[in-house]
C-alpha cells in the first residue's frame, strides 16, 4: 500500500483542523498506518511560538519564520521523514504554506518564504486540501468557538482576508481548493472522495 503525506491549511476558523482529524479517522479505520501531525508542535520551538501567538507584541516577522522552520525542522526529523520512510501515511495540520501565508503578510512574498523551506529539504505533499471560507465566516466561527472579544494574534478580519489570499495566489497542481462554508460532514465528501482517487491513482 502508497503511503501518502497529506496537509490541510485554511485560515483560522476555516474547519481545517476538523476535517484533518476526520480525514484521519477515515484512514485508520481502512487498517492502513497513519500518523496526525499539526503545526506548530508541541516542542520547544512549537511552544515559544505557540506563546507569541498569543502576544499584543509579535516578534519580526524574520525571527516569526526562523521559529517556524527551527520547529519544523524538528518535526521533519522527528516524525515527518521517518514515517514517509516506513511507508506510513502523514495527515498534517499546517505546513510551511502557512508559514508562507500568515508571515507573507508582512513585506516578505509567500514565494520568498516557500523558496527559504525548500531550500531546507521540506517535502512537498502528495495533497494540499485548502478549506475555503470567507473572513466573514472564520470570525464567526472564532467568536463562537473562543468568546467575544478573546482573540489571538493573527484572529483579525482584514488579516485573515490578506491571509486567504496569500494561500489562493499559492495553489498549484497540489491544492485542491474545497468550499469550507457548508456543514462538515459536506466538506468532508469532498475531501474523502479526492482522498479516494488519490490513493488509486498513486498505486
Amino acid at each position: 500500500m502508497s503511503a501518502e503525506f497529506i496537509v490541510f491549511e485554511g485560515i483560522d476558523g476555516s474547519g481545517k483542523s476538523t476535517q484533518c482529524r476526520m480525514l484521519y479517522e477515515f484512514i485508520a479505520n481502512t487498517g492502513k498506518k497513519v500518523k496526525l501531525l499539526a503545526e506548530p508542535t508541541g516542542g520547544p520551538w512549537g511552544t515559544e511560538l505557540r506563546s507569541m501567538l498569543k502576544s499584543s507584541t509579535p516578534p519580526p516577522v524574520m525571527t516569526q519564520i526562523e521559529l517556524f522552520i527551527k520547529d519544523r525542522m524538528d518535526d521533519y526529523e522527528q516524525n515527518i521523514k521517518p514515517c514517509m520512510e516506513r511507508g506510513i501515511t502523514v495527515v498534517m495540520d499546517r505546513y510551511f504554506y502557512s508559514n508562507a501565508a500568515y508571515q507573507g503578510v508582512s513585506g516578505i512574498t509567500p514565494a520568498e518564504i516557500i523558496a527559504m523551506n525548500l531550500q531546507k529539504g521540506f517535502p512537498l505533499p502528495s495533497r494540499v486540501y485548502f478549506i475555503d471560507v470567507k473572513a466573514e465566516t472564520a470570525m464567526e466561527r472564532i467568536i463562537k468557538r473562543n468568546g467575544s472579544g478573546k482573540t489571538e494574534l493573527f484572529e483579525k478580519r482584514e488579516f485573515l482576508e490578506s491571509v486567504r489570499n496569500n494561500f489562493l495566489s499559492l495553489a498549484d497542481e497540489r491544492f485542491l481548493v474545497i468550499n469550507g462554508e457548508p456543514k462538515e460532514k459536506t466538506v468532508f465528501e469532498s475531501v474523502k472522495n479526492d482522498y479516494i482517487k488519490l490513493v488509486k491513482s498513486s498505486n
